[in-house]
C-alpha cells in the first residue's frame, strides 16, 4: 500500500516518520489482540479507538513534567499566597459550601497527595493547560494496556524499536504511590491490601472499570478490593471492605457525593471517623477537591496572585495556562489593562469559552465562536450569577490519523490527559474527535481513546 501523502504541518518529526512508515499507512490494530488486555481497555476506555498512537520527544516530556509540577506547586501555595494560610477561606473562595469545606478539610492534611490528570491541547508551539483534575478519581489509568495492545502489531513494534520508543505505566506509578503512602502510614511491609472504593450510588456504573484496575494492581503485587462505601464496616480496630481488612483506601468517591444531602454528609462523617480511628490513609484526600476546582486555576491569573510571582512563575503561567478568570461583574485586569470583565467578554466572544467552575465532560461549556452575539450575552449573564470561569480559547493544531474509509489521512483534534503521579509524568490518556466536530472532546460526545509513546533518547 502506498503511504498517504503527508499534510503540512505535521506536529513533530517523529510523527512525520511514523506516518511515512509501514505502521502509519493504515489504521493500526493487532490481528489477534490479547483478550485480557482487550477486555481491560474496553472496560476502562470504552470501545472507540484512535487509528494510531501519538508521540512525544524526550525534551517535550521533560518540559511537561516540570510545567505540571510547577502548576501544582502554585495551586498548593494559593492558601498562603492569597488567604493568609486559612484553608477555610480558600475553600469558600473556590465555591465550597461550609459543610463541604468542613468535610474536605478533615482530618487536616499538610499537603494533598500529588496525583492527577492535566487536560491539555497542543497549539503547534507547545502544550496549553485547559484544566487539572487533582484527584485519585481518574479515568484512563488503564491506558498503558492500550500501548501494550498496539505493540502486538509487528509494524508498530518494529517502528518503536527503531526509534527507541517507550511509555510510562500510569497504573504502575499509582501502585508505587500507594505503597509509599501506606509505608508512610506505618504499613508493616507485608501484603498490602487496598480498597478501591466508590460511593454506593455511583458504584454500579464504575464497578467494571474498578474491577479491571484491581486485577491490574494485582500484577504489581497489591491486593485490591473493589467495593463501595456501603460495604465498609469497622471491627477490632480494622477497616473491613467487603469483609476484608484493608490498609489503605483508594478514593473514587467525590466530595459532591459525600455532601449531596444531610444523610450523605452524616455517612461521610462516619466513614472519615472510622478511617481516622483505624489509621487507614485515604488516597487522595478530599482536600484535593479544593485544587481541582477551576476557580483555583483561575486564581493563578488573579491580579493579587500575579503580583506575588517571581519571573519564573509568571513565565510559566503566561506560557502554559490560557488567560482564565472567574466570571463576575466588575473590573478586572486583562492583558495589563483594567476593564469591565463582562464588557470585555462580550467584545471578544470568538476568542473565549465559558466553563462551569466544577464539572466533568464539558457539560455546561459554551464556546463563544459557536453562538450568536445575543446567545453569548445571555450565557454571560446567566454565568455571572453562578460559578463559572471564562478562559481564552485555545486553538489546537490538528493531528492527522489514517482514515480507513478514504485510505488517506484526516485531521483530528486530540485532548492530552497527562498523568502526574508523585512528581513524575506518568503517561497520557488521549481522547480525540474529527476536527469538524471537536468543540468539546468528551466521551459523551463519542470521543475515541488513544495512547502516547515517547522517545527515550535526546
Amino acid at each position: 500500500m502506498t503511504a498517504p501523502a503527508l499534510p503540512s504541518p505535521v506536529r513533530g518529526a517523529l510523527t512525520g516518520r511514523y506516518l511515512g512508515s509501514a505502521a502509519g499507512r493504515s489504521a493500526l490494530w493487532p490481528e489477534n489482540p490479547d483478550q485480557h488486555r482487550l477486555h481491560a481497555v474496553r472496560e476502562g476506555l470504552e470501545d472507540r479507538f484512535l487509528t494510531r498512537p501519538f508521540f512525544l520527544q524526550k525534551e517535550e516530556v521533560d518540559l511537561l513534567e516540570r510545567d505540571l509540577n510547577g502548576v501544582v506547586d502554585l495551586l498548593f501555595s494559593l492558601p498562603e499566597r492569597l488567604f493568609d494560610g486559612d484553608p477555610h477561606a480558600f475553600a469558600s473562595a473556590v465555591g465550597l459550601r461550609p459543610e463541604q469545606a468542613r468535610i474536605a478539610l478533615r482530618p487536616p492534611v499538610r499537603e494533598p497527595g500529588r496525583i492527577g490528570r492535566a487536560d491539555l491541547y497542543h497549539d503547534g508551539t507547545g502544550f496549553r493547560l485547559l484544566e487539572f483534575n487533582l484527584s485519585s478519581a481518574l479515568g484512563g489509568l488503564e491506558t498503558a494496556e492500550l500501548n501494550r495492545l498496539l505493540l502486538e502489531d509487528p509494524k508498530l513494534a518494529d517502528f518503536a524499536t527503531e526509534e527507541g520508543l517507550a511509555f510510562p505505566d500510569s497504573l504502575g506509578a499509582v501502585a508505587r504511590l500507594i505503597r509509599e503512602t501506606a509505608d508512610n502510614a506505618g504499613h508493616d511491609g507485608g501484603t498490602l491490601r487496598v480498597a478501591l472504593m466508590d460511593w454506593h450510588t455511583g458504584y454500579p456504573k464504575t464497578e467494571p472499570e474498578i474491577r479491571v484496575l484491581a486485577r491490574l494492581l494485582g500484577e504489581h503485587g497489591i491486593e485490591a478490593v473493589p467495593c463501595h462505601t456501603g460495604q465498609v464496616r469497622e471491627a477490632d480496630g480494622r477497616i473491613l471492605a467487603d469483609g476484608r481488612p484493608v490498609d489503605l483506601v483508594y478514593r473514587f468517591f467525590t466530595l459532591g457525593e459525600l455532601t449531596a444531602d444531610s444523610a450523605s454528609s452524616a455517612r461521610a462523617d462516619e466513614l472519615l471517623d472510622a478511617f481516622t480511628r483505624c489509621d487507614v490513609p485515604v488516597l487522595s484526600p478530599l482536600s484535593t477537591s479544593l485544587y481541582s476546582n477551576k476557580r483555583a486555576l483561575a486564581m493563578l491569573w488573579d491580579d493579587r496572585c500575579l503580583s506575588t510571582y517571581d519571573a519564573t512563575e509568571r513565565a510559566l503561567v503566561e506560557r502554559l495556562l490560557p488567560w482564565t478568570r472567574e466570571l463576575r461583574p466588575g473590573p478586572a485586569l486583562v492583558r495589563g489593562e483594567r476593564t469591565d470583565l463582562i464588557a470585555y467578554c462580550e467584545r471578544n466572544r470568538s476568542r473565549l469559552v465559558l466553563k462551569p467552575s466544577h464539572g466533568l465532560g464539558g457539560v455546561g461549556t459554551v464556546l463563544g465562536r459557536g453562538v450568536s452575539d445575543g446567545e453569548w450575552s445571555d450565557a454571560l449573564n446567566r454565568a455571572s450569577e453562578g460559578r463559572y470561569i471564562v478562559q481564552e480559547l485555545v486553538t489546537p493544531q490538528p493531528e492527522y490519523c489514517p482514515d480507513p474509509e478514504t485510505n488517506g489521512l484526516s485531521p483530528w483534534i486530540v485532548n492530552w490527559g497527562a498523568f502526574l503521579v508523585g512528581r513524575r509524568y506518568a503517561g497520557a490518556f488521549l481522547r480525540g474527535l474529527p476536527a469538524d466536530r471537536a468543540d468539546v472532546i468528551s466521551y459523551d460526545n463519542k470521543a475515541h481513546a488513544g495512547c502516547a509513546f515517547q522517545a527515550t533518547g535526546a
